[in-house]
């Protein structure tokens, strides 16, 4: 009997290694294709002169404090490609819902996302992501990636890239809105069409108050501030009404 279950054990072992390896060469050599034709450092080049380009300065600090509470917890600490306890958290709730639902992805993974892939998720697709955001990492700093970041993100009705979200909602750029608006904002690109704030005010507004209480979690903000946040103007409704 134990030795049945040794053979099954290595049997296992030996299928998993052979999958795992299958896997990581196909996602390797897509890797390999996508960045054949669009250099990493060219593509973000030609980002970063576009008109609707805001630079890291431009945008209130408490607008990338918001951004990383909420998609990202550890972007500034960490030091790998990975961050194996989001990873986990996203295995442990695909395995439970039997469906790839989760994808654990940091900030510098959806910036390889965006640049190079669409949103289906496979295995190999993780493998090919891992690569360019290996890459990005190597190539460029965190602020560079923040920056790289909310500039081509999508916030909903149209609007790619913070620049684009601020005069589209606001008729604003990002330096004349105040703290609520630019919270309100940070919250919309976990799922645009959900919280359009041109159609889902209230829903915007819940998303905004999660994306202040994870701000209070990581040590940005007070919870007296969070408060004062969530209870100031948000103007586009007061002159668009």
């Amino acid at each position: 009997m134990k030795k049945l279950l040794r053979r099954i054990i290595r049997l296992v072992l030996i299928v998993g290694l052979s999958v795992g390896l299958v896997v990581w060469f196909f996602g390797y050599q897509e890797y390999q294709e996508v960045t054949k034709d669009h250099n990493l450092v060219t593509l973000i080049h030609e980002i970063q002169n576009q008109d609707n380009y805001a630079t890291y300065e431009t945008v209130p600090s408490i607008f990338y404090d918001a951004i990383v509470s909420v998609e990202d917890a550890r972007y500034w600490d960490r030091q790998g490609v990975l961050d194996f306890r989001a990873l986990g958290r996203a295995i442990f709730t695909n395995v439970k819902n039997m469906s790839l639902e989760e994808g654990g992805s940091t900030i510098p993974q959806q910036v390889s996302k965006n640049l190079y892939f669409d949103h289906a998720a496979s295995l190999v697709r993780k493998v090919s992501e891992y690569y360019v955001t290996r890459d990005l990492l190597n190539t460029y700093n965190k602020q560079e990636i923040l920056e790289i970041y909310v500039n081509i993100i999508y916030y909903g009705n149209g609007a790619y890239g913070i620049l684009d979200a601020t005069q589209n909602y606001f008729d604003l750029n990002p330096w004349e809105l105040n703290e609520g608006e630019l919270v309100i904002l940070a919250g919309l690109p976990q799922a645009p069409s959900v919280y359009d704030l041109t159609q889902n005010f209230d829903l915007a507004k819940e998303r905004q108050k999660h994306v202040l209480e994870r701000m209070v979690v990581s040590g940005h903000i007070t919870e007296t501030r969070a408060s004062e946040i969530y209870n100031m103007e948000v103007r586009y409704y007061e002159t668009h009404d």
